[in-house]
């Protein structure tokens, strides 16, 4: 039986579990601007290239392979058809309850929570600990499955950033909210760093 299952498709993937054998699920975010801009370079510049490069970036936040507010649409199961209010609070409920939240731009202190969440530990040969200690490293800092073209966000105020967060509101609210929800597990899940700094941070207003 595998120790860990990997899926994009939340509701899919939530079928291969049963009361008996039950499930624990985490997620790794980044922002959603970020997110679609490096979308948007993967699919015209990339590899496995599937939208002519003649296709600017605004024309492809105006919908010419833009994904709409992807995270909210995945975690709510409406993969169609305009988002309402609900489907936001919907989204939210469902990432506070059923994940354990990480951020791609705070890796090891995201990673940290994960094995304490689902009791990974190191092994104890020193040799195999220093193996899968530079390999934790590597996942951080050099991600997987990482849009190697180089890019540049689009700056606040151009029509660009204008037309990917209209695309993307719902998915920025949802995103400043994990933000909320990872401070608030630092209580149970975080390292003692983040827990002494959040303490600091609380006794400081």
């Amino acid at each position: 039986m595998a120790d860990l299952i990997t899926s994009s498709l939340f509701h899919d993937a939530a079928d291969l579990f049963t009361l008996e054998h039950q499930g624990r699920a985490f997620t790794m975010l980044r922002h959603p601007v970020e997110r679609a801009v490096s979308m948007y370079y993967y699919r015209t510049r990339g590899e496995n290239a599937d939208i002519d490069p003649s296709v600017t970036l605004e024309d492809y936040a105006r919908g010419e392979g833009i994904e709409n507010n992807w995270l909210t649409r995945f975690l709510t199961d409406r993969m169609e058809g305009e988002l309402l209010k609900e489907d936001l609070d919907n989204a939210m409920d469902i990432l506070s309850r059923k994940f354990l939240i990480g951020f791609l731009d705070d890796g090891e202190e995201s990673i940290a929570r994960m094995m304490k969440y689902f009791g990974w530990t190191y092994a104890e040969d020193s040799t195999k600990k220093m193996l899968q200690e530079d390999c934790v490293k590597e996942l951080i800092d050099d991600g997987t499955n990482r849009n190697i073209e180089g890019y540049e966000l689009p700056k606040k105020g151009t029509q660009a950033y204008a037309l990917i967060s209209w695309q993307t509101q719902f998915d920025v609210k949802l995103y400043e909210y994990a933000l909320g929800v990872f401070e608030t597990q630092t209580k149970h899940w975080g390292t003692k760093a983040r827990k002494k700094a959040l303490k600091k941070k609380k006794g400081g207003k």
